[in-house]
């Protein structure tokens, strides 16, 4: 049983606990015991503090060594089964003094010596063992019976020592380890502080929402409000009761580690051994250093007032009012930097190995409900959720909440962890009256032309087009709010601008008509920019951009005027890639003329035939000669044309 009770202790929600001992303490030495698993926690974070006049002089702890390693530091190994010979036979070359009882008395009562051993067979009783003594002076053994011994006195203080080492580290729990603290003499008013391992503390909501309240006095807020209430939950995982103790539930994430300090290290070191020859020594290195909303709509929160008054006509349903009057909050808050405090008013005791609930928020905050619609988060149908603000000045830490409508139990969902006067959005359910489908499309549109040289710049914008329909089966007009998630680098066109509009998402309050269906769609665009060659534009390229009055009259005639000439450029390029067609045919029958020729002899026939051959040489070369003029006028053609469709351009 711990001498200094606990006092407070502070449960955080990453695993740890810190606690407080307090109380007035008279010696010089106070033992603490711990689990093993706690002790690195306990010597990182101990705080000793002597309120009065005292002083704390240091603090020992327990090596964490398991019985074995402890056991084997010393000579003294006593078994389960023959402590007494165990004993009898480590104490061999100690000063011992046996003292016989009453029946082996004779001349001498007390023997002293160095004890030799004891001798004992396997199967003997243990007393029928006898020690064999040497006393150095008299130069003589002495046998002594087991059996005769009244008591045997140590009179080395190394074997009394040892013995008392064996009898601590044998009598030591595993599961348990101690640190003693080392006190200046007289009284001493202490105060023990330290952290622990410690299961996190949990938070569970309740939200009360009432539309409508028949039992309001005159001087309520308005008629929707919700009633939020968190309870704490705790467990008493120390090996003691808490009593009184004064608690505190820390929300955040404040940083902790784990740090081996109770376990010895020695590190390895590079041995170094002397050679023949001097050497300078060993070498050593030095180490290298590593974002306004627009309030929603009042008819938004009329849609179940039909449904809240039909609730109110039961005289025991669950209300705001009743429930406040039933738990009392029963905790302030104290904002700490990046962390915020519970502090439970009242002390609260906790049996050892029990846990508690401690309600910690309960407060009215004004609230509507919504059905809001996000298809990448539920798709096809929207979800009941009810938006408040937390105006309870507490940090709200993330928990499980259920919700309750009138009364009756409506849904669940999960809290967030929030700050004080943020806005908490709390989805419980689905709404299966309404089903939403959603179809994705995109569009090109040209939005200007203008001309650059010979060539032209066309922009254009894309759009993605999102058509959502809501069909709803409900017999009552309903507002959904439609969360659209927007597409990266473009922009929202429409329908409207967005009721709500946060990084990365807009949304739009949605009115849909019993029975009904109601289309709405959403547009976002971007603005492309890509060049064209004015040569590869068409006809129905000019018609388009005039049409659209993308460009005037007189550039579209112009540009006309231009495309007639590149058309003829065109067809000039046409008749060129002709002639070259036609020069390769001649220049591959020129090569076949001259293989045919090279066998043939000059007399006769071959001769004859030999004639016959060049002539058609001579031919082919002169239409090769035609073809190149040809071509040249071709090129000047074009050129004069590319000329003169620079000029248009130009003027253009």
């Amino acid at each position: 049983m711990a001498i200094l009770p606990i006092t407070r202790l502070v449960l955080f929600k990453h695993g740890v606990g810190y606690i407080e001992r307090r109380g007035s303490y008279q010696g010089e030495r106070l033992e603490l015991s711990f689990p093993r698993t706690a002790i690195d926690d306990v010597l990182k974070s101990l705080l000793v503090l002597d309120r009065g006049n005292g002083q704390v002089l240091g603090v020992d702890f327990e090596t964490p060594e398991d019985r074995e390693t402890r056991l084997s530091r010393v000579s003294i190994r006593l078994s389960e089964e023959r402590r007494l010979l165990d004993l009898l036979r480590d104490l061999r070359g100690r000063a011992v003094r046996l003292v016989l009882n009453e029946s082996a008395r004779k001349s001498e009562h007390v023997v002293e010596g160095l004890l030799l051993g004891v001798d004992h067979e396997p199967k003997m009783a243990p007393r029928r063992a006898v020690l064999v003594i040497y006393q150095p002076e008299a130069r003589q053994v002495r046998i002594v019976p087991v059996a005769h011994l009244a008591h045997l006195d140590l009179l080395d203080d190394q074997a009394a020592d040892d013995v008392l080492y064996a009898l601590r580290a044998a009598r030591g729990e595993e599961q348990r380890q101690s640190a003693t603290l080392r006190l200046s003499p007289g009284e001493h008013d202490l105060l023990v502080a330290y952290v622990v391992p410690a299961p996190a503390w949990r938070v569970s909501y309740r939200l009360l929402y009432e539309e409508e309240r028949v039992d309001r006095p005159a001087t309520a807020p308005p008629p929707a409000e919700a009633l939020i209430q968190g309870w704490g939950l705790f467990d008493n995982q120390l090996d003691e009761d808490l009593c009184q103790v004064e608690l505190t539930l820390m929300a955040g994430m404040p940083i902790s580690f784990r740090y081996r300090l109770a376990m010895p290290h020695t590190p390895e070191r590079p041995l170094v051994e002397d050679e023949e020859r001097t050497v300078a020594g060993p070498l050593f290195f030095d180490s290298a250093p590593p974002r306004a909303e627009p309030e929603i709509a009042l008819s938004m929160l009329s849609d179940h007032a039909a449904s809240a008054a039909a609730v109110t006509t039961r005289t025991s349903r669950l209300t705001t009012h009743r429930l406040e009057e039933s738990v009392a909050e029963s905790a302030s808050g104290d904002e700490r930097g990046a962390l915020f405090a519970y502090h439970i008013i009242h002390p609260v005791s906790v049996a050892r190995g029990q846990s508690a609930m401690v309600p910690i928020v309960s407060r009215r905050l004004p609230a509507y409900r919504e059905l809001l619609y996000s298809g990448t988060k539920h798709p096809r149908h929207p979800v009941a959720a009810l938006r408040l603000n937390n105006a309870t000045g507490l940090t709200l830490e993330r928990g499980p909440v259920t919700v309750l409508e009138n009364g009756d139990y409506a849904g669940e969902a999960v809290l967030p962890f929030t700050r004080p006067g943020e806005e908490l959005i709390v989805p419980y359910a689905v709404e299966l009256g309404v089903r939403v489908t959603e179809e994705r499309r995109g569009e090109r549109r040209i939005i200007s032309v203008a001309l650059e040289g010979e060539y032209v710049r066309i922009e254009e914008h894309e759009l993605s087009i999102t058509d959502y329909e809501l069909v709803s089966a409900l017999d009552r007009p309903v507002v959904v709010t439609v969360e659209h998630y927007r597409t990266p680098a473009f922009e929202l066109v429409g329908p409207r601008p967005p009721d709500e509009e946060r990084a990365g998402f807009a949304r739009w309050y949605v009115p849909c008509a019993p029975g009904a269906r109601t289309p709405f769609s959403v547009s976002e665009r971007r603005v492309l920019s890509r060049f064209e060659a004015v040569r590869s534009l068409t006809g129905a390229q000019l018609r388009e951009f005039l049409t659209n009055r993308l460009l005037d009259v007189a550039t579209v005639k112009a540009l006309g005027e231009v495309l007639k000439l590149y058309h003829q450029i065109s067809a000039a390029e046409e008749k060129i890639r002709r002639l070259d067609a036609q020069r390769d045919e001649i220049y591959k029958r020129q090569r076949q003329i001259r293989g045919n020729l090279e066998p043939l002899g000059r007399e006769g026939d071959e001769g004859a035939l030999r004639q016959r051959y060049v002539a058609t040489l001579g031919e082919l070369e002169d239409r090769l000669s035609a073809l190149a003029n040809d071509e040249a006028r071709l090129r000047q053609e074009i050129a004069r044309l590319e000329e003169q469709a620079a000029r248009l351009l130009r003027g253009s």
